[in-house]
Formats: structure tokens, sequence, C-alpha cells
């Protein structure tokens, strides 16, 4: 089951003219492609589209399009957005079979940085990649992959290959190239209120020492 719908309409003319005719009319042009059929031309609700967009999970989801002669689950793969302005210019949308097996990008979520000895102690958790590529049947979708940040000290890293897949998830990892995904790194210490005065004193007898050679 799909987990998102969009709403789509059937698309007869291509070219610039027609697709700047659709967006001024609110659609946002769309192709859908693959599982061994031809490509399908089609025009999706702008503002039912970019209210799905501020879901960060849309992208890594099945999308039910309905409208159409029959229901199609899709993927979304890319999305075309004007270079100034919020608005969508194309679509397109990948077919999904239950049986076939699918490459997409899934985020990557972060927990326990409350509890983290390297917080507690003053360190900040730092989130170097905020999604990850794997490869699983349309069934085994993940909302997300969870790192767990509880024990790490500041200056620990966790890569890719220590993130832990669900059952039936590969995760995409070249092992010669495997990145870091999240580190805990220091803060700059404080001065002492007593070391932070004479260095504010020392400061200012420099700035003195300046205006009295002038």
């Amino acid at each position: 089951m799909a987990d998102y719908s969009l709403t789509a309409v059937e698309r007869n003319q291509k070219g610039t003219p027609a697709s700047r005719r659709m967006r001024r009319e609110g659609w946002v042009p769309a192709n859908i492609y693959g599982a061994s059929k031809d490509p399908h031309m089609v025009a999706i609700g702008e503002n039912e589209l970019l209210q799905l967009m501020e879901d960060e999970g849309f992208f890594s989801s099945l999308i039910s399009l309905e409208g159409l002669n029959e229901r199609q689950d899709v993927l979304v793969r890319e999305v075309q957005m004007h270079p100034h302005k919020p608005k969508a210019m194309h679509v397109d949308f990948q077919r999904v079979k239950a049986d076939q097996m699918l490459t997409l990008n899934v985020p990557v979520h972060v927990s326990g940085q409350e509890g983290a000895p390297g917080v507690i102690q003053g360190g900040t958790v730092s989130q170097l990649i905020h999604d990850v590529e794997v490869t699983c049947l349309p069934k085994n979708i993940p909302d997300y992959l969870e790192m767990d940040v509880g024990t790490m000290e500041i200056g620990d890293t966790l890569h890719l290959s220590d993130i832990k897949a669900p059952a039936g998830v590969e995760i995409n990892v070249d092992p010669e190239t495997d990145q870091p995904v999240v580190s805990v790194v220091g803060t700059k210490p404080e001065l002492e209120p007593a070391v932070a005065e004479e260095a504010e004193e020392t400061a200012g007898e420099a700035e003195s020492g300046e205006e009295e050679e002038e």
C-alpha cells in the first residue's frame, strides 16, 4: 500500500508552450516511466505536490497516482524546481512493481543526543550525512534509518557501516570509502572569569598604547 497519494491527469501535449500554459493553470508537468512500460505523460496539482514535498518521507515512499485509467504506484525520482521561486517545474516518477528491487535514498535520523557522554561534557553532535542509498523491495522501504549516538564521547565518529538496516534492506556502502555519518565534536572552552578579566585588561592597555603613539 502506498504511503501518499497524488491526483494526476492525462497530459496530451508536450513542449515548452504547453508546459507553460499548464503551470499557469496550477498543474505541474510530469512523466512516469519504468516497469517495462512506455513513458506516460501526466500532470500533477501544484498545491497538492508542494504540500507533500514539505514532508521528508515523501521522497522515499510509495506514492499512489489517482485519477488515471488505472492507479499507479510510483516513486519520485526527480523534481525540477524554479531557480528563484518555490515552484515545481517538472517531476519524474518511476513505476514500482511489488517483486522488483529498488534503489533509493532514505533519511537518516539521529537519536540519543541528550544522554550522550560527549554532549554532557559540552560537545556537539554533527550530522554529516542526512540520507543514505539502500536497496530493497517496495514493501520493505523504511521511513528512515536511525543512528543512536547515546554512548558517543567527544571525538567519536559513526560511519555508514555502523547503520543497522532493518530486515530486507541493504545499505549500499563502499568499504573503501566508508563515509562518516555523525560525530561528536568538542567546543572551545570558555576562559575562567579571572583569566577573561586579565585578557580584557591586557587588550585595553594595548589599545591605549596605540592611541598614545598616534
